[in-house]
């Protein structure tokens, strides 16, 4: 295993609460329905306009409109509810990149927000590859942003590895055909993961199934 493929939002960043209340929030602006943080919290991972198609079933134009409304709403709400990595990310990710391991994100965020968190957390000098919801066609459970990290970071699909906390996560990893580890401190249970090549409860422990 050399290329590894991380999530970022309930495996790198403890994005939740900021997520679900934005969701929340947008609900309310638009005259909808105000769903369970539950339900919100299980949309994570998808692309914002899949989102709202997924919990309304509404058309993917009426989707888009939401995301837009989504957009202006979090752009005020993260000045006041900061993302921060979860336990040993940080330190996890340094020492994988000092042992040689070439790293990426994929996420379904786009790339002023992802890019932003990934600077704020002085992570940019480590990933060769980041893929964001709007580098691509299809976004998780698709494997598109695989390939296209993959081919970013000059890897093979045989020695890849996709880290995330959400069956969309494990889903994509294999329709890309490499291996998926999940996290259980995400927003995903580990009955949810069940189908994932590897379970981790600590970001930490990734360093112990690569052999360190």
């Amino acid at each position: 295993m050399k290329y590894i493929i991380f999530d970022f939002d309930g495996t790198i960043g403890d994005s939740q609460r900021l997520i679900v209340k934005t969701l929340q929030d947008t609900m309310r602006e638009r005259g909808l329905e105000v769903k369970s943080d539950e339900a919100c919290a299980k949309t994570i991972g998808l692309r914002l306009d899949e989102a709202f198609v997924a919990l309304f079933g509404m058309s993917a134009e009426e989707g888009k409109a939401c995301a837009a409304t989504y957009r202006e709403i979090f752009m005020k709400n993260k000045e006041i509810m900061i993302v921060e990595p979860f336990p040993h990310v940080i330190e996890t990710l340094r020492k994988l990149h000092q042992r040689g391991f070439v790293l990426g994100v994929a996420s379904s965020r786009n790339h002023c927000s992802l890019d932003g968190y990934v600077r704020q957390m002085a992570l940019d000098n480590i990933f060769t590859s980041i893929v964001a919801g709007d580098d691509v066609e299809h976004v998780k459970p698709a494997p598109d942003m695989v390939w296209r990290a993959l081919k970013e970071m000059n890897g093979e699909i045989e020695e890849a590895l996709v880290v995330g906390d959400m069956t969309f996560d494990v889903d994509m990893a294999h329709n890309a055909g490499c291996k998926a580890c999940a996290v259980t401190y995400g927003n995903g249970t580990r009955e949810q993961l069940a189908s994932a090549d590897w379970i981790i409860d600590d970001f930490a422990e990734l360093l112990q199934k690569l052999d360190f």
